[in-house]
């Protein structure tokens, strides 16, 4: 009995390794399939994410593309009219059919824009032309793949992005208030003092017939980069300059001596509605003695209730300055016929009791002046000037010569030698290197 009872443990035991062997094999197999799997569905969420992650690249890429093409087209807007790279609209009253490509590759078809009207002009401007319509790469670069379409904006824009007469986008000056299509879409969107409600606050607006103001571009920018394409579509303004309302411009009293005086209101570009001479605010005045020469319309000084705030605009538009002035200055140049810049000087930082002198000074683009201003012989610009304090003219014989526009202040006197002309072209380039201001942004696609 004891001899079995050995033997059947014996057997069990032996049994029982020999079942737990046999467990080993379903045991791995489970294991390594459970493995595989895991396996597979790492790699697939790897390689997943790796596509993600590069198309995420590929469409990053292709909206800093898009947003390039924006900036040289907004680059290209500021250029003064000198300059053959500037694109701008050839008509001087403004087309409100003009549209104008920007073009990184010479294989670009109608077809890639898809908002493309052949009712625009569809320039493509190249080689001094603002008319050619000839497919050529016309951008300053070939790196990036973009094309880029600049249009005026038109009232049908403004409806499209919730304009109603109830809820005004833009003061409707043009005396139609009717809704308008894509095929009949309305009136150009301009941007400065359009509004009679508020004369000396810029705002969007439309007006029959030409316009001293620049039109609300817009500009739709795609960019593209392997598959992927992106769009971004800005609109932006022109900075217009202060109201300019006369050749020259006192919050005080004008008093000009001497026979060697001219002042003209009378556009000197040819563009724009002749001004007067001189514009005073009441009650102020202007005093003239001799026999200086005044033209324009009306063709002698006049004076109103319209106040600029000079100040104001300074302050405003120094932080843009390329050309800080602490000094006194004499036979200096600031910018070119073909490079305007804008100046700023602060006559109390440094303190000069005496304000800021410039004489045999030539300049070209925006003066800014914080404090008393006097311009001596030699001096010539070509643009605008705005001193917040007493502006004072000694001409002498070399003489004082601006063309484009004069604002102070305080009071103004002249002492002979002065030669203004109101000059609505050096205006516009003076203010080009202000660049265009984005005042709406969205991206399409």
């Amino acid at each position: 009995m004891t001899g079995k009872c050995i033997y059947k443990e014996s057997v069990l035991r032996y049994s029982g390794h020999k079942n737990e062997n046999g467990m080993v094999i379903p045991t791995v197999l489970i294991f390594l399939s459970t493995l595989s799997l895991l396996g597979g569905i790492a790699y697939m969420t790897t390689s997943t994410d790796l596509k993600i992650a590069g198309n995420y690249r590929v469409a990053k890429k292709a909206f800093y593309t898009s947003e390039a093409g924006v900036a040289e087209a907004r680059a290209r807007l500021r250029l003064p009219a000198s300059d053959n790279n500037r694109i701008a609209d050839p008509v001087a009253a403004y087309d409100p059919w003009w549209s104008a490509y920007i073009l990184a590759d010479s294989s670009w078809q109608t077809t890639d824009d898809s908002g493309y009207d052949a009712n625009y002009r569809n320039y493509i401007p190249h080689s001094g032309s603002q008319t050619s319509s000839s497919i050529v790469a016309n951008s300053f670069q070939s790196a990036l793949k973009y094309a880029v379409k600049i249009r005026h904006k038109r009232e049908y824009d403004a409806e499209q992005t919730g304009h109603t007469a109830s809820a005004s986008h833009y003061y409707d000056g043009d005396g139609d208030t009717s809704a308008n299509t894509a095929a009949s879409p309305g009136s150009i969107v301009y941007y400065g003092y359009g509004n009679p409600g508020a004369p000396a606050t810029a705002t969007q607006f439309t007006a029959p017939g030409a316009t001293a103001h620049k039109p609300v571009d817009i500009i739709t920018a795609y960019g593209a980069d392997g598959t992927s394409i992106q769009i971004i579509e800005v609109e932006v303004i022109a900075p217009p300059p202060p109201l300019i309302n006369s050749a020259l411009y006192a919050k005080g009293n004008v008093t000009g001596n001497g026979s060697s005086l001219s002042v003209d209101g009378d556009d000197n570009c040819g563009s724009a509605a002749s001004l007067p001479p001189v514009y005073t605010l009441a009650p102020s005045s202007t005093t003239l003695n001799g026999t200086p020469i005044m033209g324009g319309s009306p063709a002698a000084p006049t004076n109103g209730p319209s106040s600029v705030d000079i100040a104001g605009y300074i302050n405003s538009l120094k932080g843009s300055a390329g050309v800080t002035i602490l000094s006194d200055q004499n036979g200096i140049n600031y910018g070119t016929g073909t490079s305007f810049v804008t100046c700023y000087s602060d006559t109390s930082n440094p303190n000069n009791v005496n304000g800021l002198t410039l004489q045999n000074v030539t300049g070209y683009g925006v003066l800014l002046v914080d404090g008393d201003l006097t311009l001596g012989g030699g001096f010539n610009w070509n643009g605008v000037i705005l001193c917040s304090g007493v502006l004072t003219f000694n001409g002498g014989g070399a003489g004082v010569n601006i063309q484009g526009a004069v604002l102070a202040e305080q009071t103004v006197s002249i002492n002979g030698g002065l030669d203004i002309r109101y000059d609505s072209c050096m205006i516009d380039d003076a203010f080009n290197t202000q660049g265009r201001k984005v005042i709406s942004w969205r991206q399409i696609h």
